[in-house]
């Protein structure tokens, strides 16, 4: 990012990264929900497109809080959360995306807040990690989707979405004093 630029451009290069980011990711996870393909290649490619969506959504994110970080007073937070703010390579991806929306509903003061104590939480780490070992893998097993496994991972890949979702659109309710139309994208 070019330190040259003022705050209020990099705001703007972020925001315009995540619109355009959600345009053609979210044209993805509809197109893998429509076809209701319970394949194990519609599998793989749901986790590969629901990832890349989640990452998309917390790099930008991540984004914001950096330049918010300059231009307003930082709330409290943990040296865990801000090492993963000034670099995404801190740390793994799932306490990237857990850091990165803690940091962000602090930093725009945004309740509630998502619950990491849950077993909604649990699922979307399985999912993640289902998705390292399908981007690594060293056995076919790795390639794998299993049924018994296959709805913990969609429904926790699908609660981490909706926390995402849910951040936007509550920003855009508190600075507006209206819903987001059609939800948190």
């Amino acid at each position: 990012m070019n330190i040259n630029h003022s705050p209020h451009e990099r705001l703007g290069k972020a925001l315009d990264d995540y619109f355009a980011l959600s345009r053609i990711l979210q044209t993805d996870m509809v197109v893998l929900r429509d076809s209701e393909n319970e394949t194990q290649p519609g599998r793989r490619n749901f986790i590969r497109a629901g990832a890349a969506l989640i990452e998309g959504y917390a790099h930008s994110l991540r984004e914001m809080c950096l330049v918010s970080f300059e231009c307003s007073n930082v709330p409290a937070i943990t040296a865990k959360e801000g090492k993963v703010i000034q670099s995404e390579k801190e740390c793994d991806v799932i306490d990237r995306i857990k850091f990165t929306l803690r940091v962000a509903y602090k930093l725009f003061e945004l309740s509630p807040a998502p619950n990491f104590g849950n077993r909604e939480w649990l699922n979307a780490q399985l999912f993640l990690n289902k998705r390292n070992r399908l981007m690594h893998p060293k056995t076919s097993a790795d390639l794998e989707v299993a049924d018994a496994s296959w709805n913990e991972m969609h429904g926790g890949a699908v609660w981490l979405m909706e926390q995402l979702f849910n951040f936007f659109s509550l920003l855009h309710e508190k600075h507006t004093g209206r819903s987001h139309p059609g939800g948190g994208a």
